[in-house]
C-alpha cells in the first residue's frame, strides 16, 4: 500500500505529465513554457524541477510515456499467428501514431530535443527494441526472409512514421487509408518467407 505522501507525489507527477503533453504537442518543446505548465497544474515551477530536474527531463518523461502507450497498443493485437499479430499490430499503430501528440512529440521533437543517439537508445527500450525482438523470433522460425533484423526494424519504423504522417496529413481520409493498407500489405509480403510452413506460422 502506498502512503498518502507517495500517492500525492504520483498524482502530481501524472498531472504534470498530462498537462505538459498537451503543451508540447500544441506548442512544441521550444514554445512550451514551464511557468504555464506549472500554473495549469497549480504547482510551483520548483515542483516541476523537483520531479523532472529540467524542462528536458519533463519532455523525455512525456515522450517515454507515449512510447509505452504505443507498445501497449501494438501488444493489444490478438491472434495465434505471430506474423498475423505483427501485421495487425502495425496497422493499429498507424492510426495510433497519426495522433497529433505522437506526430509532434515522438516523430518531430524527440530526436531533436533529446538528441538522435540518446533517442535511439531510448527507442531500444520501446518501439525499436520490441520490433527487433519480434523480427528476430520470426526469422528464427523461418517465417520471414533472412534479411538483417536491424535493417528491417528500421525500415518498418520508417514506414510507420511516414504512413502515420500521411494519415494525419489527409485528416484520416478513407481512400488514403485504404491505399496505405495496400502498401503495407505489399511490404509485409516482400518480408514474408513463402516457404514458411503452417507450423512455423503458429497455425
Amino acid at each position: 500500500m502506498k502512503s498518502r505522501r507517495e500517492t500525492n507525489i504520483a498524482e502530481t507527477r501524472a498531472a504534470l505529465m498530462r498537462i505538459a503533453r498537451r503543451h508540447f504537442a500544441r506548442e512544441g518543446y521550444s514554445g512550451a513554457e514551464i511557468a504555464r505548465i506549472a500554473a495549469e497544474a497549480r504547482v510551483t515551477t520548483g515542483a516541476i524541477y523537483h520531479h523532472f530536474s529540467s524542462k528536458k527531463g519533463l519532455f523525455q518523461a512525456v515522450a517515454e510515456e507515449l512510447e509505452e502507450e504505443i507498445l501497449e497498443a501494438a501488444a493489444a493485437a490478438g491472434g495465434d499467428d505471430p506474423w498475423g499479430r505483427l501485421q495487425a499490430g502495425f496497422e493499429k499503430l498507424i492510426d495510433v501514431c497519426a495522433a497529433p501528440d505522437v506526430q509532434r512529440i515522438i516523430f518531430v521533437e524527440a530526436p531533436q530535443v533529446i538528441g538522435p543517439d540518446a533517442w535511439r537508445k531510448i527507442e531500444l527500450r520501446y518501439a525499436f527494441g520490441a520490433m527487433r525482438k519480434v523480427l528476430a523470433a520470426l526469422g528464427d522460425a523461418g517465417i520471414t526472409r533472412p534479411y538483417p533484423v536491424d535493417l528491417v526494424a528500421r525500415l518498418l519504423l520508417a514506414l510507420l512514421r511516414e504512413t502515420a504522417t500521411e494519415v494525419a496529413r489527409s485528416k484520416n481520409n478513407p481512400a488514403v487509408r485504404a491505399q496505405i493498407t495496400e502498401l503495407v500489405a505489399g511490404v509485409f509480403g516482400v518480408l514474408s518467407n513463402p516457404t514458411a510452413t503452417a507450423r512455423g506460422r503458429g497455425e
